[in-house]
């Protein structure tokens, strides 16, 4: 994941977006964008997707309706802000504090004020990374029916369970997720409610719409009752959603549909992890390659963010793991084995796998997947078993 700040430059005057961007070019930890700010737009950010970690405004002639604009942004919709017009003006010092701005810099710009105030900005951020901000592993199927819903609710069942995270389990198919029923739970409130009431979302409110497991885990899907959904979530709103849930927990799972849309593009841009789930099948195989292309060469995912998962692995299978690691490009391989009844039980009765069959192999193979994402199930499992063997040979000793 790019984890350089993301600053957005914003004018109405291309020289100028030329000079700022002149002035940041050799500052490593940041990446610059620039938007030229056409008439008939008075809010610098109208019709962005995917908001900036910062933003650098060059007050232009509307300058007022500008900062009006930013300034009635709700608070998670308006990235830090550092403003470059005239300090003589009360008023746009006003203006400016309304929206937030953490700087106001004067006209001429030198140079070393605006990096010294980036360079702060960058700072805040990487301690928010570093202290506050959660894990998110997005998982999705190569093709429907691989079982990446399965995997994404015991994964986030172990880190809650066993690695003790603040973990949300969050089901992003809109129209057909059934995410609570895998845990037994039939919510009167869920994702599409939190989806329109958004702008007014916080930590505290976000908890209306969530059921919460008995292992502590938290779980945002569909509510019982809705009705199919015909109007697609957009962007914005997702985002606004996972800024709200990364506050407040220390992990994020989201189980993706099926399908790379703008929606997708929002989550996998922030996810650490994208798990692949495929199945040995050439007709799935074909699709993850497809799959896989799109989000290395579309999406510009590194190969070391995606984690390919052979479900239901059969050893004597006539396509083998080498085979799928060639035709994906893909490194290590997690495997988890075919125990169909076990899971279609667990699936039936709501019931994790962890508590249904702990010591299955397919609950230990993934052990080994949470602990790949960020948990330490796997490392408690070995950590037994090896106290285990070593009491036993005690016992055995003259």
């Amino acid at each position: 994941m790019d984890k350089r700040l993301r600053v957005l430059l914003l004018s109405r005057h291309r020289d100028t977006l030329d000079s700022l961007e002149a002035m940041l070019r050799n500052e490593s930890r940041i990446k610059t964008e620039r938007r030229l700010i056409v008439n008939g737009h008075v809010d610098p950010l109208s019709g962005l997707e995917t908001l900036p970690d910062a933003m650098v405004l060059h007050l232009g002639e509307t300058w007022q309706a500008e900062l009006e604009s930013l300034a009635g942004r709700p608070a998670d919709r308006r990235p830090p802000l550092i403003v470059v017009g005239s300090t003589s003006d009360t008023n746009i010092m006003r203006l400016a504090m309304q929206a937030g701005a953490r700087d106001l810099l004067p006209l001429p710009l030198v140079e070393a004020d605006l990096i010294a105030a980036v360079a702060r900005i960058e700072r805040d951020h990487q301690a928010a990374r570093a202290h506050g901000e959660a894990r998110l592993s997005a998982f999705m199927n190569a093709k429907g029916g691989c079982g990446a819903t399965m995997l994404a609710c015991n994964v986030a069942h172990m880190l809650s369970s066993v690695s003790h995270k603040r973990v949300a389990l969050i089901d992003l198919d809109l129209q057909f997720g059934a995410i609570p029923l895998y845990f037994d739970q039939f919510p009167k409130r869920g994702i599409l409610q939190a989806l329109e009431n958004v702008d007014n979302l916080d930590e505290t409110a976000l908890e209306g719409y969530i059921v919460k497991h008995a292992s502590g885990l938290k779980i945002l899907g569909q509510a019982a009752d809705d009705p199919l959904p015909l109007k697609a979530a957009g962007s914005q709103q997702v985002q606004q959603l996972l800024n709200v849930a990364i506050r407040g927990h220390d992990h994020i799972v989201v189980d993706l549909p099926r399908r790379i849309d703008a929606v997708a593009g929002v989550v996998i841009e922030r996810a650490e992890n994208i798990v692949l789930v495929v199945q040995q099948s050439v007709t799935v195989l074909r699709d993850a390659t497809r799959l896989m292309n799109c989000l290395r060469r579309n999406l510009s995912v590194s190969k070391e963010r995606i984690v390919t998962v052979i479900n239901r692995y059969a050893k004597d299978s006539a396509i083998s793991v080498e085979d799928i690691r060639s035709m994906l490009g893909c490194g290590e391989v997690t495997l988890i084995p075919n125990e169909f009844h076990t899971v279609s039980e667990c699936i039936e009765t709501g019931t994790p796998l962890l508590v249904h069959a702990r010591s299955a192999p397919i609950t230990r193979a993934m052990m080994k997947l949470e602990t790949r994402l960020g948990g330490d199930a796997g490392v408690q499992a070995r950590s037994l078993f090896a106290r285990t063997l070593s009491a036993f040979i005690r016992s055995r000793s003259p």
